[in-house]
């Protein structure tokens, strides 16, 4: 189902509509809304601001909207981003997200800093990159837990191998100290590798961090390292001058692998930023480069539920298309996948197994075995 999110001064002929709508949702009187609205609609003010999500059909699936003060004594903050809901119907599809980013992105065109909310729920924001600040007083004498989360400046997609160059010097650093997991997952996959190994494919290997911990393990391993990034590739060998490495700056998806060539293949951090079709596509290429037996050892940003990933694919879409980013051009944006789903793409890939083995906030491992008789659903390419 196709839906776009409009603000009401976009749509005016909807204010009828969009005020029954709300105040049927919250049971708020409808000249609350009807007020607020004239105001969005007549006014040339930051606040309010109201916002419609609308299916295909032109019918109101959701809604929010950002105003001075939502009924809390905390008058001292604004904006209030307020009556967000989700019709029933189409939930589970990552909308209200969607809502909470929109409005985001719009309360920093509009000049503010933070956004703050009013409610009673204790996981679904946090999900999404509020903080709880403290409890407010409302206006009819109870309590509500008062959320704050920044605005978000529109993100200028880079290209993947100019976005790793300029961050090359920094990059071991950030990785283990500035993204969870990460430390324990370098550990983690060396001790995953049988060690019977004794050629290794390692795809995305930028800097060699995970080599660090591998090399410890496997001193004499024959390994080929793959990375678009040649600044990255220059840190790897200046580690490891001594080291038997074949290291190829290119593009994993064209790069031959060969058949049968590797005992091992690993990747970290990489596969979160390609589509299912091109992962499936790469994974049945690094099934025929293992030998019979082989294992893929691979550690990514993995989310937890559905409609994160469902988010995070929509949001890269739609950055591509108003930066009028060409098909096929690779460029830096997190499109994490469920680790479920990372699985499944695995064994649709001919792998005989695809085992969850570690996970640390959103830093999770996955292990996948190739049968002694592999077969090949994919046709022989490079």
């Amino acid at each position: 189902m196709n839906t776009e999110i409009h603000s009401i001064k976009q749509i005016p002929k909807y204010r009828d509509r969009a005020v029954t709508w709300f105040a049927s949702k919250w049971g708020i009187d409808r000249k609350e809304y009807e007020k607020s609205f004239d105001d969005c609609l007549s006014r040339n003010n930051a606040l309010p601001q109201w916002y419609v999500l609308l299916d295909e059909f032109g019918e109101i699936a959701g809604g929010c909207g950002l105003i001075q003060n939502d009924f809390i004594d905390r008058t001292d903050l604004f904006p209030y981003l307020c009556a967000l809901f989700i019709e029933p119907r189409v939930r589970g599809r990552a909308l209200g997200s969607a809502l909470l980013y929109h409005v985001r992105r719009e309360g920093a065109k509009l000049g503010f800093q933070k956004l703050y909310l009013c409610t009673d729920h204790t996981s679904y924001y946090e999900r999404y990159g509020w903080r709880f600040i403290g409890t407010g007083h409302n206006v009819g004498g109870g309590t509500s837990r008062i959320y704050e989360a920044e605005t978000i400046r529109e993100e200028k997609l880079e290209n993947m191998s100019s976005f790793f160059a300029a961050r090359a010097d920094q990059y071991d650093e950030h990785m283990l100290n500035g993204v969870k997991g990460c430390r324990e997952g370098y550990v983690k996959m060396a001790r995953m590798i049988p060690k019977s190994c004794e050629t290794l494919l390692d795809l995305g290997c930028g800097t060699g961090l995970e080599l660090d911990e591998i090399f410890k393990a496997f001193p004499n391993f024959q390994v080929t390292g793959i990375d678009l990034t040649k600044e990255m590739l220059e840190k790897l060998k200046q580690k490891y001058p001594g080291k038997s490495m074949k290291l190829i700056c290119g593009d994993y998806f064209r790069v031959p692998f060969g058949t049968e060539r590797y005992d091992c293949a690993v990747s970290f951090q990489t596969m979160h930023h390609f589509s299912h079709e091109m992962k499936a596509e790469l994974y049945g290429k690094i099934l025929r480069s293992l030998k019979p037996g082989g294992i893929y050892i691979e550690c990514d940003y993995m989310v937890e539920k559905q409609e994160e990933e469902n988010f995070y694919y929509s949001e890269n879409a739609r950055l591509r298309k108003e930066q009028h980013i060409p098909e096929g051009a690779f460029c830096h944006y997190d499109t994490p996948c469920t680790m479920a789903n990372q699985m499944l793409l695995l064994k649709s890939a001919g792998f005989e197994k695809a085992i969850p083995a570690f996970r640390l906030e959103n830093t999770a491992i996955i292990t996948a075995n190739k049968g002694k008789e592999a077969s090949f659903p994919f046709s022989a390419g490079p």
